[in-house]
């Protein structure tokens, strides 16, 4: 088989996820054979479709003519491909929505003919679903052509709006003055919450141009508290460092879990927090949290050290818990078989039940055990146990349960931190775009940013990140050796034509910030802020033969204040430390 390479266009609002194949010629599927049946405007058609089972339709297109068409998922996750006249595959679509949505289908005649789409199971394994396929609109040669000229001028006016509005960055590193950074002040004036996103876990420019905004936003605009999307528990050690309590910084880094944050350019971010803490009264200094639910070995460790000394009683049953490996029975109950999942679900349903049942304890014994220790380090000791709690609840769930989830209880542990500052303390807040954003993703996924606008309103200020091409770091998302999943550097083309990112590459700017929330808009630039459009986004994996799948559909307006961007980015560097790296390609 021949490789394919997924591009994502955008054309008046239609979105056209394509395969594009890598011959001029591909031979028709062996399906080929199936009867295709015709389609008509205004008579969708809904049908079952099992594993295994190809189905075929065909429409009659003239030269120029335009078909808008979908394929909605009802429960089964599909993949249409579609044939020319001759027979050549032109396209196959499977954009990243799971089980439910439409798989958008859009195709320009370029010869007059009948066209075939086919529509199958992505997952041979798959159980029976539904999907409905149907026209959403059938341009004549000549409308789509005045469509297409539309389109490309308000592309240009949307482009010219952004290199108009955009604030030119000299560059991303520290210690190189504030001065081109000075219109940030009108930008963030009355905010107390920055969030600060990115595109993916391993780019270094943006790690680089996050800590120079962290050094402008605490000198220039009185900052005081660094929160990240890493280890509640375990950022405590790196906050040791920062004040000064502690003076191995890398131990405290490593002691945080995450692989995305263990670089060099993180490093230096600390030791710029403990050099100016070092300079400034005790009421000036800069907190480093987190407000992640994962990796709480650390919070473990002191909750039951403290439980041994205030409440010796609980001790011995909470050790025995604390030492199951809930990672790997949550991975066997929900990706085993048979009898061995049953049986690990079992015991991850007790194990939930016991973490609840321990911050029960805490919570309703509070004003007992606080007389053994003290007020403070008790309200830090339930809140390991909270955060704990919430770990196990979240991961206990299947699908986007658990992701929905977590960015709850992100932003409900982020909240709690705020509560504990003096009020008003303003914070820096480092995450990835999918968490800084403020989209419910209409009510099927509410992110970190979404609960923290309904928090603060516009006191909190999402700006997300963004490249053109270039490199980061990633995990491997189809390893050789599942066991040993390594850390490569990955090169990304050029952004495909449409996606926010390429728009902000036309500009012609090497770095730039643009703010969306305080600008003077224009139509064009409204319409295009309203409309979703592809931008990149890549996990904790990658897999470079999916490139496409890494561009989700992104609504501006609805997600993001402004924008960061650079042209060309580079890998992050990860620490000696880190495990299973792999050498840059």
């Amino acid at each position: 088989m021949h490789k394919l390479s997924r591009v994502i266009i955008l054309l008046s609002g239609i979105v056209i996820f394509t395969a594009q194949v890598s011959l001029a010629q591909e031979a028709s599927s062996s399906t080929a054979q199936v009867e295709a049946q015709q389609l008509e405007q205004r008579k969708p058609i809904e049908r079952e479709l099992k594993a295994g089972e190809t189905h075929a339709y065909k429409i009659t297109l003239e030269a120029g003519q335009f078909l808008n068409a979908a394929a909605n998922q009802r429960g089964i996750d599909v993949v249409v491909r579609i044939f020319a006249p001759d027979g050549s595959k032109i396209a196959e679509i499977d954009s990243p929505n799971g089980t439910q949505g439409d798989e958008p289908i859009a195709l320009e005649a370029k010869t007059a003919g009948t066209y075939r789409i086919e529509i199958a199971s992505l997952d041979k394994d798959a159980k029976p679903g539904r999907y409905e396929i149907r026209i959403n609109e059938l341009l004549s040669a000549k409308d789509y052509a005045a469509r297409l000229a539309e389109n490309r001028r308000k592309q240009q006016a949307s482009i010219a709006w952004l290199k108009a509005n955009a604030i030119t960055i000299k560059t991303v590193e520290a210690g190189n003055g504030f001065q081109d950074l000075q219109p940030l002040k009108k930008v963030f004036k009355d905010t107390r919450f920055v969030g600060l996103g990115e595109e993916t876990h391993g780019t270094r420019e943006f790690f680089q141009f996050k800590h120079r905004m962290l050094e402008f936003l605490v000198r220039e605009m009185g900052f005081r508290v660094f929160a990240i999307e890493a280890s509640y528990a375990a950022c405590q050690n790196i906050n040791d460092y920062v004040m000064g309590k502690t003076d191995d910084g890398a131990k405290a880094l490593d002691s945080q879990g995450f692989w995305t944050w263990n670089t060099e350019e993180v490093r230096a971010m600390m030791d710029w927090m403990r050099k100016y803490n070092q300079s400034v009264p005790v009421d000036r200094r800069v907190k480093f949290v987190g407000f992640d639910i994962q990796n709480n070995d650390s919070g473990k460790e002191k909750l039951l050290a403290y439980l041994k000394r205030v409440a010796p009683e609980r001790a011995a049953r909470t050790e025995t818990f604390f030492k199951v490996n809930d990672q790997e029975l949550s991975n066997t109950a929900f990706s085993g078989k048979g009898d061995k999942a049953k049986d690990a679900l079992a015991k991850f349903v007790e194990l939930k039940n016991q973490y609840n049942d321990l911050f029960v304890f805490l919570e309703i014994n509070g004003a007992n055990l606080a007389t053994k220790s003290n007020a403070a380090e008790y309200e830090q000791m339930r809140e390991y146990a909270r955060v704990v709690a919430q770990y196990i609840d979240a991961y206990s769930r299947r699908d986007l349960g658990s992701v929905v989830q977590r960015d709850l209880y992100m932003a409900d542990n982020f909240r709690r931190l705020v509560e504990r500052e003096p009020a008003g303390t303003r914070f820096v807040v480092w995450a990835h775009n999918g968490h800084i954003s403020t989209t419910d993703n209409d009510g099927a996924y509410p992110t970190f940013g979404y609960h923290l606008r309904r928090f603060y309103g516009k006191d909190y200020y999402a700006l997300g990140f963004s490249f053109n091409q270039g490199s980061f770091q990633s995990r491997e998302a189809q390893p050789k050796d599942p066991s040993k999943r390594m850390l490569m550097s990955f090169t990304a083309t050029a952004a495909p034509a449409e996606s926010i990112d390429w728009y902000l590459a036309q500009t012609g700017a090497k770095i730039l910030l643009v703010d969306f929330r305080s600008s003077r808009k224009n139509v064009e630039i409204g319409e295009w802020l309203a409309a979703p459009h592809p931008m990149r986004s890549v996990g904790s994996t990658y897999a470079p033969a999916s490139e496409g799948s890494s561009f989700a559909l992104t609504t501006l307006s609805k997600e993001y204040d402004g924008l960061f961007f650079i042209d060309t980015a580079t890998r992050a560097r990860p620490n000696a430390s880190v495990k299973n790296v792999a050498s840059a390609q």
